[in-house]
C-alpha cells in the first residue's frame, strides 16, 4: 500500500515537473515572440516571407524617396563638378541699416560649430551647448534671400527676420539631407539605384542618378522598382500599397520648367551591396525565424500545459490508485473563505518579494531594454502560480463536497434556515420579502448618491459595485424562490406517487434544505410505514389463504369417508324411520359442508391469482342463454319468474368457459338463495364501448343492511339472521374469477333491489 502510495506521488511529481517544464517553454516562446517581432503586427506578416514584400520595406523605400528629392533640392547648392563646393553662398542677409551680408557655406559651417552644431554619423544635426548669447539668438537679421529656398517668400513681415543661429541650423539641416544621399547612395555602394531627368528638345538633360549607364528597363529588372514620367497619371510600380506624392516632388523640383521627365528608383533585391537595406533583409529574415521558433515552443508548451494539468486535475486529491475517493490535505481544512482571503494576502507578498529581490536580480542579469518585460512577466508567474496552488485546493475541496459545505457562508445560511425551519412557510416569504425590500431600498439610495457625486472617480466605482450587488441580491432570491419551488414540486410529486400506491416510494434528500427536508424526511416515514404495513398486511393475507387451504384439505378427507359411509349405510335399507331421517339430516349437513369446503378452497385460490385460465372466445348470449335454462326448473321452485333481455345476434368475448360458468352459476345462485318468492328476476346483455355488459337483478326477499363493498367480501351474507344455507363465499370468488379473466365486477344496491354486473371487452 505504501509502494502504491508512492507511485502515485511520484507520478504527480514528475507531473508537476513536465508542467514547469512546459511552462517555461511558453514563457520562453513569448519572450522569443515579443523580443523579435514587429510589435503591434501581430502574426499577419509572418505570411510576408521576404523583406521586400513588408510594410518596413516600403516604409524604407519611402523615406529614402524623400531624401532623393531632398538631394535634387540641395544638390546644385552645394556640389560644383560632383564636390562639395565651401565657398557657394548659402543666404543673404542685412542687420539694421547695414549693408548686405552674405554668407558662404565654408562661414555657416565655422559659425555653427562656434555654437555647438555639427552633423553626426547618422547626418543628424547634434547641439552640445545649452546655453547661447543674446547675440546669437536675437533675431535682427533681415534675410534678402536663401539659396536652399528659391520660391521662399515671409507669409508676414515679421517673418523676413530671424537670427543667424537658427538660419546656421537650416543650413545644416539641408546639408545633412544632401549627404545622406550623397555619402549612402553615390559614394558608397547601394542596393538603391535611382535617376531622374528633366529634359526637352531645345536643352540638355539635367540628371540626378547614382546608376550611370542603365537604362529604366534594365533598373525594372532588378528587384522592386518605381517608374514616373510626365506621360503616366500613376507611378508604375510591383511594390505593395500606393506612392502618390512622386509627381509632386518632381513638379516642385522642376526649377527650369522643363517639359519632361521621368524619375525611375529600384532596389536590387539580391542585396550585393552591404547597406541598410541587406541589414534589414537580414534582421527580417532573423526575426522571422526566431519568431515562428517562438511561436512553435509556445504552441508545445500550451499543449503540454494542458495535458499536465488535466492529469494533475483527475488525481488531485487522491494519494494511491486504490483509493475509491478523494481526500483532502491540512490546509484544505481551513474555511473557504478565509483561504481564498489568506491566498490573496500570501499573492501579494510574493509580489513584494518578487519585486524587491528577484527584481533587483533582473536588473543584473538583462539589459535595461528587457527590464519592463521581465518585471511583467515575473509577477504573471508568481501570479500564476500563487493561483494554481489555491485552485487545486479549492478543486479538492469540490471533490470531497466541502467547498460549500465549509465555507462560512454556507455555515451562516444553516444558522438562518435553523432560525426559519420552525417557521410557517408565509413567515419565511415574509422575511425574505422584507430582506429584499431593504436591500433594493438600501441599494437604490446609495446608488441615486453615487450618481449625485459622479464627478469624483469613487462614486463612479461606488455606483458600479452597488449595482454589481444588486444585481447579485436579485438573481440570489430569484435563485432562492426558483429552488423552494423546485423542492415543493419535488414534494408535491412524492405525495402524488404514495397517494397513487407507490408506498415505497422514496424522495431524494439531496439538495434539499430547511423545512422542505423536514418534510421530505417525514414524507418519507410515511411511506416507509406504509410500505411495511402493506407487507405486513399482505403476509397476513397469505398466511389467511394458506391456512383455509390447509384446514380445507385437512378436513376433505374425513369429510369424503362420512359421505361415503353414509352411502353405505343407506344401502343396508334400513327400516328404522327415525334412523332414516337421522341419515337425511347427516347426508345433508355433510354435502352443505362439502360445498362449503370447496368454496373455501376456489376462493383461497381465486384471491391469491393461482388459478389455471384457459382463455378461448365464447358466445356471452349463448352462455347465458344455457344458464337460464339450468336455473328455470330451480327459479320454479322459489315461484321466482325469469324475465332476460338479449340481443339477436351472439357477442364474442373472451374468458374461460368453466370459470364464467362459475362465475354466473354463483349469481344465478346468489338471486335463487335470496331473491323475495313471487317476484322476477330480471338478466339482459348490452354492448358499450365495445364492452358487453350482463347484469342480474332481483328483490331482496330481507333488507339489505349491507353496504356494497362488503357484498363482496369473504363470509358476508345479505342474509344477516343467516336463515340460509349460504356460505358468504359465492359473490367473492364470482368477483375474484371475473377479475382474473380481465373483466370487469359491480355490484349496486338501491334499498331493496340487488343488481350484479359484468363486463368482457367484445372481441
Amino acid at each position: 500500500m505504501r509502494l502504491k502510495s508512492h507511485s502515485i506521488q511520484i507520478k504527480k511529481n514528475i507531473a508537476v515537473l513536465l508542467h514547469l517544464i512546459f511552462l517555461s517553454l511558453c514563457v520562453g516562446g513569448i519572450s522569443v515572440m515579443y523580443l523579435n517581432s514587429q510589435i503591434g503586427s501581430g502574426i499577419s506578416w509572418l505570411r510576408q516571407k521576404n523583406y521586400e514584400d513588408s510594410p518596413q520595406f516600403v516604409s524604407q523605400f519611402e523615406e529614402d524617396l524623400d531624401s532623393i528629392f531632398d538631394y535634387v533640392a540641395y544638390r546644385d547648392v552645394f556640389e560644383e563638378d560632383g564636390g562639395l563646393d565651401l565657398s557657394s553662398q548659402m543666404f543673404s542677409v542685412t542687420k539694421g541699416e547695414g549693408p548686405e551680408i552674405i554668407y558662404t557655406l565654408d562661414e555657416v559651417l565655422r559659425y555653427a560649430r562656434s555654437q555647438g552644431f555639427y552633423l553626426n554619423s547618422d547626418f543628424e544635426v547634434i547641439n552640445d551647448l545649452l546655453i547661447y548669447d543674446n547675440a546669437a539668438t536675437s533675431k535682427d537679421y533681415r534675410i534678402n534671400w536663401r539659396a536652399y529656398m528659391i520660391d521662399w517668400e515671409p507669409d508676414e513681415p515679421g517673418d523676413a527676420y530671424t537670427s543667424l543661429l537658427e538660419l546656421s541650423r537650416e543650413v545644416l539641416d539641408c546639408l545633412g539631407s544632401y549627404y545622406k544621399v550623397h555619402y549612402r547612395m553615390i559614394v558608397n555602394p547601394s542596393n538603391l539605384y535611382f535617376q531622374i531627368l528633366y529634359y526637352d528638345d531645345q536643352t540638355e538633360a539635367i540628371v540626378y542618378t547614382n546608376a550611370e549607364g542603365r537604362t529604366a528597363e534594365e533598373l525594372k529588372g532588378i528587384g522592386s522598382y518605381c517608374y514616373l514620367d510626365n506621360e503616366l497619371i500613376l507611378p508604375e510600380s510591383n511594390l505593395p500599397g500606393d506612392l502618390q506624392n512622386i509627381a509632386t516632388f518632381m513638379e516642385k523640383n522642376n526649377y527650369n520648367d522643363l517639359e519632361n521627365y521621368s524619375f525611375i528608383a529600384a532596389v536590387d533585391t539580391s542585396y550585393v551591396a552591404d547597406d541598410i537595406y541587406a541589414d534589414n533583409a537580414k534582421a527580417y529574415k532573423h526575426l522571422r525565424d526566431r519568431f515562428l521558433e517562438g511561436l512553435l515552443g509556445l504552441i508545445l508548451g500550451i499543449i503540454g500545459c494542458l495535458f499536465t494539468l488535466y492529469y494533475l486535475i483527475l488525481k488531485s486529491g487522491y494519494r494511491s490508485d486504490e483509493q475509491v475517493a478523494p481526500s483532502l490535505c491540512e490546509i484544505d481544512q481551513v474555511q473557504t473563505e478565509s483561504f481564498i482571503a489568506l491566498a490573496g494576502v500570501l499573492t501579494l507578498f510574493a509580489l513584494f518579494l518578487a519585486e524587491n529581490v528577484s527584481g533587483r536580480l533582473l536588473h543584473l542579469l538583462l539589459p535595461i531594454s528587457s527590464w519592463n518585460y521581465a518585471e511583467r512577466m515575473m509577477r504573471v508567474l508568481v501570479i500564476y502560480g500563487c493561483v494554481m496552488v489555491g485552485a487545486f485546493s479549492l478543486l479538492r475541496r469540490y471533490k470531497c463536497g466541502q467547498l460549500w459545505e465549509n465555507s462560512l457562508l454556507h455555515h451562516i445560511q444553516l444558522t438562518i434556515d435553523q432560525y426559519f425551519i420552525h417557521h410557517s412557510f408565509s413567515h419565511r416569504l415574509f422575511c425574505l420579502y422584507i430582506s429584499f425590500l431593504s436591500f433594493q431600498l438600501i441599494g437604490f439610495g446609495g446608488g441615486m448618491a453615487a450618481l449625485h457625486f459622479r464627478r469624483y472617480s469613487g462614486a463612479k466605482v461606488a455606483a458600479l459595485v452597488i449595482g454589481v450587488m444588486l444585481v447579485v441580491i436579485d438573481c440570489r432570491v430569484f435563485h432562492k424562490l426558483f429552488v423552494t419551488s423546485l423542492q415543493r414540486d419535488q414534494i408535491t410529486n412524492a405525495i402524488v406517487r404514495i397517494a397513487e400506491g407507490d408506498t415505497s416510494y422514496q424522495m431524494e434528500l439531496e439538495g434539499l434544505s430547511g423545512k422542505e427536508l423536514e418534510i421530505a424526511r417525514m414524507l418519507n416515514r410515511i411511506g416507509t410505514g406504509l410500505e411495511q404495513a402493506l407487507q405486513e398486511q399482505v403476509k397476513s393475507e397469505r398466511l389467511k389463504a394458506d391456512l383455509i387451504t390447509n384446514v380445507s384439505h385437512d378436513i376433505k378427507t374425513p369429510l369424503t369417508s362420512i359421505i361415503n359411509y353414509v352411502d353405505l349405510i343407506k344401502r343396508e335399507h334400513i327400516q328404522n324411520e327415525r334412523i332414516q331421517e337421522y341419515l337425511k339430516v347427516l347426508e345433508q349437513k355433510s354435502q352443505r359442508l362439502k360445498t362449503l369446503t370447496e368454496d373455501l378452497l376456489e376462493a383461497s385460490k381465486a384471491s391469491s391469482g393461482t388459478v389455471k385460465l384457459e382463455m378461448a372466445k365464447l358466445d356471452l348470449v349463448e352462455m347465458i342463454w344455457q344458464t337460464n335454462g339450468e336455473f328455470e326448473e330451480k327459479f320454479a321452485e322459489r315461484h321466482l319468474d325469469l324475465v332476460s333481455t338479449f340481443p339477436e345476434r351472439g357477442v364474442m368475448i373472451e374468458a374461460d368457459g368453466r370459470h364464467l360458468w362459475r362465475v354466473l352459476e354463483n349469481l344465478y345462485n346468489n338471486a335463487f338463495k335470496y331473491a323475495m318468492e313471487h317476484s322476477r328476476v330480471f338478466t339482459d346483455i348490452c354492448c358499450e364501448n365495445g364492452w358487453a355488459y350482463f347484469t342480474i337483478k332481483n328483490v331482496s326477499v330481507n333488507p339489505l343492511n349491507v353496504g356494497t363493498e362488503d357484498l363482496v367480501e369473504r363470509f358476508v351474507r345479505g342474509d344477516v339472521s343467516r336463515t340460509t344455507e349460504g356460505s358468504g363465499l359465492g359473490l367473492s370468488i364470482a368477483q375474484s374469477l371475473t377479475k382474473l379473466q380481465g373483466g370487469t365486477f359491480e355490484i349496486l344496491v338501491d334499498g331493496d333491489l340487488f343488481k350484479a354486473r359484468i363486463g368482457f371487452a367484445i372481441i
